[in-house]
């Protein structure tokens, strides 16, 4: 089995954080959480990275990346996620008006030119742990993943919160340690001990446990997961005349698939605390607990030296 590639999605606008927050740096270092990711991944055999950005990612941040990645021997790729990359010309003329990102399921689809082996997922503004990445590699190098086996790490909801506003997750459901389905629910928050968020396809509100798990992009896939893409995207265009806010998420070609008994997706839970970058506020947070890492050695002080 091929080492998988690591697929980063740095393409979101950061509305709510209000800046770039993909390259935003941490503490003396400027390290970005990004840039520890890699780190964890480099330790289990990384050879090459594919990176999907916006127009607004900087030069010089893009470079920095490819010097120190191309010195570990990787292999490093930049992809524009542009409004009508890989859109049909039918459907163009819908998007032409959107202002954002068409979302995560379409970000991956843009990397089908350039991948043809196992990669694994993750979002440039989240911290996930050593643990988290360790646990994706080895299921690719275990054979779990096929052309028809996906994976997924699954965080528990409580883990994944921000104390600074509401969040959005894809809830799991699982059987036997396979995922049955996944829904993208919004506006997820605790309030008087009681956590809730909307479903993000009804609009219904739902409680939710603190122990339920969620996935933050963190997928372990195959290239069929390109063909799914294609097919669903096609659906997703023709299903909606206002695509000015509407979102083609990446859980959902999943949850697609594995309703159509197309694929099963392994789900391995880790234990691991998340924190990311979604608000202003969550910045000072996330560089406590980078300088809290380092200070126990889970980090050298300067990750490239």
């Amino acid at each position: 089995m091929k080492k998988p590639s690591l697929l980063v999605l740095a393409a979101g606008l950061g509305s709510r954080y209000k800046g770039q927050k993909q390259t935003d740096a941490l503490g003396d270092n400027q390290e970005t959480l990004l840039e520890f990711a890699l780190y964890d991944a480099l330790q289990k055999g990384l050879k090459k990275v594919v990176f999907i950005i916006n127009d607004q990612f900087p030069k010089a941040y893009k470079n920095h990346l490819e010097k120190n990645l191309t010195k570990k021997g990787c292999q490093v790729f930049f992809i524009e996620q542009t409004l009508d990359k890989f859109i049909p010309q039918e459907f163009k003329a819908k998007v032409s008006d959107r202002r954002k990102p068409l979302g995560t399921g379409h970000a991956v689809y843009c990397a089908k030119g350039v991948i043809a082996e196992p990669f694994i997922t993750i979002n440039a503004d989240d911290f996930y742990g050593r643990d988290s990445l360790s646990k994706a590699f080895d299921m690719v190098a275990s054979g779990t993943l096929q052309e028809d086996r996906y994976g997924m790490v699954a965080f528990e909801l409580i883990n994944t919160l921000s104390k600074n506003g509401t969040v959005s997750r894809g809830v799991c459901q699982t059987k036997d340690g396979y995922l049955q389905s996944v829904e993208e629910y919004t506006s997820i928050a605790q309030v008087d001990g009681v956590l809730s968020g909307k479903n993000d396809e009804t609009q219904q509100e739902r409680t939710l446990d603190l122990k339920t798990l969620v996935s933050m992009n963190f997928w372990v896939l195959a290239p069929s997961f390109f063909d799914f893409a294609k097919r669903d995207l096609t659906v997703f265009l023709r299903a909606n005349e206002d695509l000015s806010q509407k979102e083609f998420y990446l859980p959902a070609v999943v949850d697609k698939a594995i309703q159509r008994g197309e694929v099963r997706v392994k789900v391995e839970p880790t234990h691991e605390k998340w924190f990311g970058l979604t608000y202003a506020d969550d910045k000072a947070t996330a560089m406590q607990e980078i300088e809290r890492l380092k200070a126990k050695g889970s980090y050298p002080a300067k990750l490239w030296e």
